[in-house]
C-alpha cells in the first residue's frame, strides 16, 4: 500500500455487521492448552511488549498485544500529547498505528507529533520528511466530532484484520457516541473494545476524561465502572499544578519554593495493570519546546534524525 492515510472511504458500521464472529466450543480438554501453557511456563513472568519512551516504566508494565489500555487525566493535563509521544516510540520501533484523534484535526495531531520528534516547532520540509518517513506505518481515522460506537468497532477491526495495526488510539470515549451517564452502553462498547484487543492481538488505547475533583485514582475516571473493570492497563496524567502556580510567582519579584519548583512537572501513574498487579507513580518533566516528557530533569531531548 504505497499511501496508508488516502484509503477510500469506508462505511465501518456495514463493515462490522458483515464480520462472521465465530465462538469458539466453550468447553475444551486441558491439553488443547498444552502449548501455551508450557509457554508461558517459561517465560510468561516476563515483562514482554513495546516499551513507553521511559526507561524506568520497564521493570512494571510494557504494551503487550491483546491488550486495552486506558490512558485517563483532567481536561488539560496533557494526555493526548503525551500519548502522541508513545505512539511515535512505537512508530521508531518499527510498529504501525491507527489514531481515531475525534477531538482534534488530523494536521494538529500529526503536526504535534512531529514536533516532538524534532524537539521544536518544525519546518515544512521536516514535516514532509517526517511523513514520508511514518507514511507505511501511521494510519489517521479522518472524523471530528461524535462517532456512533458501531463505526468505531468497525474501524479497530477493519484496522487490524485487514490492515495489520498493532496499535489503535481513540480520543476520546466522550466522542464516540455513547451518552455520559448511558453506563450500560459505555460497559458494552469497552467489552467490545477488550474483544477486539484479544481477537486480533492488536493493542487498543482509550482515552478518558476525569471527574471534576482533586482526585486523580482509577474509580474516579468519568463513566461507568467497567472501563477501569475491563481495561488491562490503567494510566492517569496528573500535571503539578502546584509547581507551575509556584513558578508564576517569579513574575511578581517573589521567591519561589525551591522545594516545590524541584518536584517533577507531572505524574503518570500506574493504576492498574491486570497481568502484574504493579501500580506505580512516573515522575515526568515537560519540554516546552519540544513538547516531550522527560523521565528525569537532567534527560536530554533528542531530535529523530530523519
Amino acid at each position: 500500500m504505497n499511501n496508508p492515510i488516502s484509503l477510500d472511504k469506508i462505511d465501518f458500521s456495514e463493515y462490522l455487521k458483515r464480520l462472521s464472529f465465530v465462538e469458539m466450543d466453550s468447553i475444551r480438554r486441558v491439553d488443547d492448552f498444552s502449548e501455551s501453557v508450557a509457554d508461558y511456563a517459561s517465560k510468561g513472568q516476563i515483562i514482554s511488549g513495546s516499551e513507553l519512551p521511559w526507561s524506568k516504566a520497564n521493570d512494571y508494565i510494557k504494551l503487550g498485544t491483546g491488550k486495552l489500555s486506558i490512558w485517563a487525566g483532567q481536561s488539560g493535563s496533557g494526555k493526548s500529547l503525551l500519548l502522541g509521544q508513545v505512539i511515535t516510540k512505537l512508530l521508531m520501533s518499527g510498529e504501525k498505528a491507527v489514531i481515531a484523534s475525534l477531538e482534534m484535526p488530523p494536521r494538529e495531531t500529526i503536526y504535534r507529533m512531529i514536533c516532538q520528534s524534532a524537539t521544536c516547532k518544525a519546518s515544512r520540509g521536516y514535516c514532509l520528511k517526517w511523513i514520508e518517513y511514518f507514511k507505511q506505518k501511521l494510519f489517521i481515522y479522518d472524523e471530528l466530532d461524535r462517532v456512533d460506537v458501531d463505526r468505531i468497532l468497525g474501524m479497530c477491526h477493519f484496522s487490524a484484520h485487514e490492515l495489520g495495526m498493532n496499535h489503535i488510539v481513540i480520543d476520546s470515549l466522550t466522542k464516540c457516541g455513547v451518552g455520559r451517564d448511558d453506563y450500560a452502553k459505555q460497559a458494552t462498547f469497552v467489552d467490545r473494545l477488550q474483544w477486539c484487543a484479544k481477537t486480533w492481538n492488536v493493542h487498543i488505547h482509550l482515552v478518558c476524561h476525569m471527574r471534576k475533583s482533586d482526585n486523580t485514582g482509577k474509580n474516579d475516571i468519568r463513566g461507568a465502572a467497567e472501563i477501569t473493570d475491563l481495561a488491562d492497563n490503567v494510566f492517569i496524567l496528573d500535571r503539578n499544578r502546584e509547581k507551575e502556580k509556584e513558578i508564576e510567582k517569579e513574575q511578581y519579584g517573589a521567591v519561589p519554593n525551591e522545594k516545590i519548583t524541584n518536584q517533577a512537572d507531572a505524574y503518570l501513574k500506574l493504576a492498574k495493570n491486570r497481568e502484574f498487579g504493579h501500580e506505580k507513580d512516573f515522575c515526568l518533566w515537560f519540554d516546552k519546546s519540544s513538547g516531550v516528557y522527560k523521565g528525569s530533569s537532567c534527560e536530554p531531548v533528542r531530535a529523530l534524525a530523519l
